[in-house]
């Protein structure tokens, strides 16, 4: 009895130590994102973004940033892979911003909604969008 105790020990000890070692490997699914947006913060009346690009294999990518209300904010082409840029937007209530790449043939979109009407909160929803 007491070495069918062990033996069952020993399985569920190497069960649990196998399923943590796997678990380890497993790369996280921003590391293949071609396209990242982080929400940096805000100050007085700006937001702050952090836009980093990794173009891979496309020879070509075009960044576009959109606001809801008035358009195209920022266009640009881009060859190859850039360093992390910071973009300075105004903010306004109700504020709607797409940043969208357009790689290949495919286009990646976040979305961005930012809320100013508590003085000193401001609230940002993040929304991404992959289209084939």
């Amino acid at each position: 009895m007491k070495n069918l105790k062990n033996i069952t020990t020993a399985i569920v000890a190497v069960i649990l130590f196998a399923t943590s070692a796997a678990a380890q490997t497993v790369k996280p699914a921003a590391a293949n994102e071609p396209f990242t947006v982080k929400y940096i913060g805000n100050e007085e009346d700006y937001l702050y973004f952090e836009v980093e690009i990794n173009t891979g294999n496309s020879n070509f990518a075009m960044l576009k940033i959109n606001d809801k209300e008035e358009g195209e904010l920022y266009s640009q082409s881009l060859r190859k892979n850039l360093k992390p840029r910071t973009f300075k937007i105004e903010k306004k209530d109700g504020q709607e911003l797409n940043f969208k790449l357009l790689s290949g043939n495919k286009t990646y979109s976040k979305t961005f909604s930012a809320s100013t009407i508590l003085v000193e909160k401001t609230t940002v929803n993040e929304n991404d969008v992959v289209i084939l």
